[in-house]
């Protein structure tokens, strides 16, 4: 009697670890960065057209339920060729969508994902910066390759995948670690842990108003949030995001991040440094929460010498910028009702060229007593 094969349940880090190798053995797939975003823009293109989808799917039963038929055709005209969600899905034109994608034979691949690209930057503001237009034309894969990677992208699904985690950070993080075997510190983008997300979440509720990251990197923060808001059973339609980011790469991320899950967002126009160009300037946020790089390096301008940031205290030193953000977050925070919360290196409560700015802290009643130290 023939055995019985034995199914293997899917797993995450199998199928990436297949793509990485795929794109480690082909030709024309770039650097560490190129072959990263490639594998998020595919997953982007994945998820957004499987949400897309499920959309549509979920229109169908709807009307049917109302004793419609959604294959008739002025109701069809009527509620699909503009359909509008109400839960963050985007209405992809026919050329964006998963479905057209995947029954794409492998010679046109390449061009099929650059005009799914194309007609989505074209069609949403929202969505409009999330990717680089170009990226797989410019590339070009062989046929065989890109068409075996689009397959195994496809076994990614958020009904597998993507309930519980920040799916897209866990693909980023392990695009991270994977490829950046030569790349320097300088250049690496780290991931914020979920367990200290939800602390900090846990300690701020910000559960109502506006909240702002200054340094977002792949959006987690706002991800994970919205995670506690909804576990809270609260709205998060109440709640208006503000972040920014100095990395192409990673802000791109974020607004990939922020629009599969459907949370409207405002990172400004462009990535660019908190410190050197504002993005949001002369706004006041409710919740603040932050994940600093730390001691940072580089981030000193002169034209930052008398910022208004640390007009009431000293400048920040030069040597890294811990209390730079420090500084900063409290120029942000509304100054009856704001509230922050951040992460911090450890050797930041003991740097002796930030005595002063630190004594002013507690003079000024800045600082809650809810330090937790790392242990």
């Amino acid at each position: 009697m023939a055995k019985k094969k034995v199914e293997e349940k899917m797993n995450l880090d199998t199928i990436l670890f297949k793509c990485r190798d795929i794109l480690r053995q082909a030709r024309n797939s770039g650097s560490f960065f190129e072959k990263r975003d490639m594998m998020l823009t595919l997953v982007f293109l994945r998820f957004i057209g499987e949400k897309f989808e499920d959309g549509v799917e979920k229109l169908r039963q709807d009307l049917i339920a109302q004793g419609l038929d959604p294959d008739d055709e002025e109701i069809f005209a009527a509620f699909f060729e503009d359909a509008t969600f109400t839960d963050g899905t985007y209405n992809l034109p026919k050329e964006a969508r998963w479905s057209t994608i995947i029954n794409t034979p492998a010679p046109g691949l390449n061009v099929a994902l650059d005009t799914a690209l194309h007609s989505i930057a074209t069609s949403s503001k929202q969505l409009k910066g999330c990717f680089v237009e170009g990226t797989f034309t410019t590339r070009n894969l062989a046929a065989n390759d890109i068409k075996k990677i689009v397959d195994e992208v496809n076994k990614i699904s958020h009904k597998a995948f993507g309930e519980e985690k920040d799916l897209i950070g866990r693909v980023y993080e392990y695009f991270l670690k994977e490829f950046a075997v030569n790349a320097t510190k300088e250049e690496g983008e780290f991931y914020t842990p979920h367990d200290v997300v939800h602390l900090i979440a846990a300690m701020i509720e910000p559960f109502d108003g506006t909240l702002y990251d200054p340094c977002c990197g792949s959006g987690g923060m706002f991800v994970q949030s919205t995670d506690l808001i909804r576990e809270k059973r609260g709205d998060i339609s109440r709640i208006n995001i503000y972040g920014q980011e100095k990395e192409p790469a990673t802000y791109r991320l974020a607004k990939m991040n922020l629009a599969l899950r459907g949370i409207s967002h405002n990172l400004g126009e462009e990535a660019d440094s908190t410190f050197t160009h504002d993005l949001h300037k002369g706004l006041y946020f409710d919740y603040i929460m932050a994940n600093p790089p730390f001691n940072l390096k580089g981030w000193y301008d002169e034209n930052l010498k008398n910022d208004s940031r640390w007009a009431d205290y000293v400048t920040p030193p030069e040597s890294n910028a811990n209390y730079a953000w420090i500084l900063h977050i409290l120029s942000h925070l509304k100054a009856t009702k704001g509230v922050a919360g951040l992460l911090l290196a450890n050797g930041a409560l003991g740097d002796s060229d930030t005595l002063e700015i630190r004594k002013k802290l507690i003079q000024n009643d800045k600082v809650e007593d809810a330090i937790i130290p790392k242990g």
